[in-house]
């Protein structure tokens, strides 16, 4: 079970990849022979996947359903977990390459991604020979009866809730200031044109976990790490109002329960209309403490037209100074850069920026950028308009306004000029990098500022 970086910058080095831990727990739960390989988490040395490989080489393993002498690797099959869609691009195309190179060395090693963004690009990774099949949809014939056993109880997985008290301290090689994330629930209750997250379930929507053993399972990694840092990988949180309420006070009460109220500290992604001022403080006594909303525009029009989200953004601006009151950070997504966007909106969209507070935003408006995935429906929206540009493991759009198109590429050679090169040496372990990195986030929101007041009064 091999748990790949998916980020490649100096943060985000001690996040722990619970997904992945949930799969193995479930592997060895089903009695499988499992190895955990979370190269994901980089706050310690971890193997390659190469030297992993390699080093089960020696071992002559039969395979459970031959009668031969079995594969030139310890391993059977490999499973790699392929969760976030930030990596799609250069960074999956890295891991597939790895994937290639490890299958040249094993040719009888099998590889199964799982996860949604290998259900998103399941036809490149196919096609570029990196995996043999892909977690999602119903069962397809599969000759093999161990691996066709493992599909189905992968599949399975998906469904149901996995306790991770069997994992063991060689699972989990983690330290004290990790940040590790669990799962509540699966899924998404919105239908926004441009997300994959729901992917890998069949049927979409969103799925409900059952709190009282997702604390179990939390209790029991914060005793065998010492973490206090925990982040829940839900894509939604909440689901709606009342199921964030139930679930915010089960958590509380839970960690209440089990001793540990005041003791952890939780981030969870949301959508803003789950939420409401009285559920903010419900989340706050849970130790809620970061909540990630995708805002995505202060366009109403972008918003409904372009995004299909439904986000009533007066409600927004009230959850969000609930959350101020309550000591809750939010922490927004947004998209700046659209193949639609034009000057005017610029203006209004960074004004609207400013208002809400641009220190809300961690991402750098350069990559402020609409991330096309396949299969989306936003993919579909800006081929139709002629306005995508594709390649293996690349989807990319051109800006129709050429007054925006052409201010977001100035914007890109300044961010390629002035910060890249200094985000390069940037690291969690530096006292000083955050200053430095919020110095070059200021400049950059300063250069964009100007450059746009700047067309404005050259476009009258």
């Amino acid at each position: 079970m091999w748990a790949p970086t998916l980020y490649e910058s100096g943060f985000k080095q001690r996040h722990v990849d619970g997904d992945a831990l949930a799969v193995q727990a479930s592997l060895r739960a089903a009695g499988y022979d499992s190895v955990l390989l979370d190269a994901y988490y980089r706050g310690g040395p971890a193997a390659t996947l190469a030297d992993t490989l390699a080093d089960a080489a020696g071992i002559t393993q039969r395979h459970p359903d031959s009668d031969d002498a079995g594969s030139t690797s310890g391993f059977a099959v490999l499973v790699v977990h392929l969760f976030t869609s930030d990596a799609y691009g250069p960074r999956l195309r890295r891991i597939a390459d790895e994937l290639v190179a490890a299958r040249l060395r094993h040719p009888r090693l099998t590889v199964i991604g799982f996860g949604p963004l290998a259900v998103s690009a399941s036809g490149e990774l196919m096609a570029h020979g990196a995996v043999d099949h892909v977690i999602a949809g119903p069962a397809t014939v599969i000759a093999d009866p161990f691996v066709a056993d493992l599909l189905t109880h992968l599949r399975a997985h998906l469904t149901v809730h996995t306790p991770l008290r069997s994992l063991t301290t060689a699972d989990l090689p983690y330290g004290a200031n990790s940040v590790v994330s669990v799962a509540a629930s699966r899924g998404c209750r919105s239908r926004c044109t441009f997300c994959a997250y729901n992917a890998d379930l069949p049927g979409g929507g969103w799925r409900d976990l059952p709190m009282a053993p997702v604390v179990d399972d939390i209790a029991h990694l914060h005793e065998a790490t010492g973490a206090t840092a925990f982040a829940f990988s839900d894509s939604d949180f909440g689901g709606n109002r009342d199921e964030c309420a139930r679930r915010a006070t089960e958590l509380r009460d839970g960690l209440t329960a089990a001793g540990l109220a005041g003791t952890l500290t939780f981030a969870i992604s949301v959508r803003g209309e789950s939420l409401a001022p009285h559920i903010v403080g419900l989340l706050a006594d849970a130790g809620i403490r970061t909540m990630l909303i995708g805002v995505e525009s202060f366009n109403p029009d972008t918003l409904r037209r372009v995004y299909g989200k439904r986000q009533n953004l007066t409600h927004l601006r009230e959850v969000v100074a609930a959350a101020d009151d309550a000591g809750v950070t939010i922490v927004a997504s947004y998209i700046l850069w659209h193949p639609w966007q034009t000057l005017g909106g610029l203006r209004a969209e960074l004004d609207a920026l400013e208002d809400f507070g641009r220190h809300r935003i961690p991402h750098f408006m350069a990559r402020s950028r609409l991330k096309v995935i396949p299969g989306t429906v936003i993919e579909r929206q800006v081929a139709a308009d002629g306005l995508l540009i594709t390649a293996p493991f690349h989807r990319a759009f051109t800006i129709a306004d050429p007054a925006a198109a052409a201010l977001e590429e100035a914007l890109n050679e300044w961010f390629s000029a002035i910060a890249a090169p200094v985000l390069s040496d940037l690291h969690e372990t530096d006292a000083g990098s955050l200053d430095r990195l919020a110095e070059l986030k200021i400049a950059e929101w300063t250069w964009l500022t100007d450059a746009v007041n700047r067309e404005d009064i050259d476009h009258g």
